[in-house]
């Protein structure tokens, strides 16, 4: 993925196109841009059929799914062949962004999005189980965003801060593991020279390393010990 910028204005915003995009990299998507709104995987008010005659369609399709767990985890073969969006990246968000989510409910521990029946709560297990099912390009981390009220606190703006960065520290961690596990059985040695990579420093490199190392997950050895000075 490659971010190309036509044009920077100082203060207000950049304009370019996100190129490389999806597992065959032949995707794009203007910056700023716009997603294609889906409910559950269809777009409300249009049939396939009518879909495919519009022209300029986005190219990333927003999905939100997390009521919908078991039947995909039944299904095994992600949401893009259960829906039949073949043509198009899958981005799945965290909340359906058309629709009300009350406030009140995030913890240091979990997330709580709202579908059709009520209210579900996400453990980090539980939100990296729901990506493993939908199969998608992209996913927005879990994240504590209830801070869009005028009369937010800063002390209530530091915690979102503080709850985002720790739940995206858990779900790098979570697939660092599944990707060391996929290592390991290719090389034990290997395996374990990456964990020697994150024992040293404090708290805070420990975090960089799993994130970059989650970002390279095949890199050399020399190279992962220098991503962590």
């Amino acid at each position: 993925m490659k971010l190309e910028l036509a044009r920077v204005v100082r203060g207000t915003g950049r304009l370019g196109v996100l190129r490389g995009l999806g597992r065959t990299a032949q995707h794009s998507l203007e910056v700023p841009g716009c997603l294609l709104y889906t409910h559950l995987g269809a777009v409300p008010h249009l049939t396939q059929d009518t879909l495919h005659t519009l022209s300029s369609l986005p190219s990333v399709t927003q999905v939100t799914l997390a009521e919908h767990q078991e039947v995909l985890e039944e299904f095994k073969d992600g949401f893009r062949k259960f829906a039949g969006l073949h043509d198009t990246l899958l981005y799945c968000s965290l909340h359906d962004s058309a629709a009300p989510c009350p406030t009140g409910y995030t913890t240091n521990k979990t997330v709580s999005v709202w579908g059709s029946g009520g209210r579900i709560e996400l453990t980090v297990a539980k939100f990296m189980a729901l990506q493993k099912a939908v199969q998608p390009d992209w996913y927005q981390s879990m994240a504590d965003g209830e801070t869009w009220q005028n009369n937010t606190s800063r002390k209530r703006v530091r915690k979102s801060v503080d709850r985002t960065l720790a739940h995206l520290d858990e779900c790098l961690l979570a697939l660092f593991h599944k990707q060391l596990l996929f290592l390991h059985s290719c090389t034990r040695e290997y395996s374990f020279c990456v964990y020697l990579c994150l024992l040293p420093g404090d708290n805070r490199s420990r975090r960089h390393s799993v994130r970059r190392l989650c970002v390279y997950p095949l890199v050399p050895l020399s190279l992962a010990v220098s991503l962590e000075h």
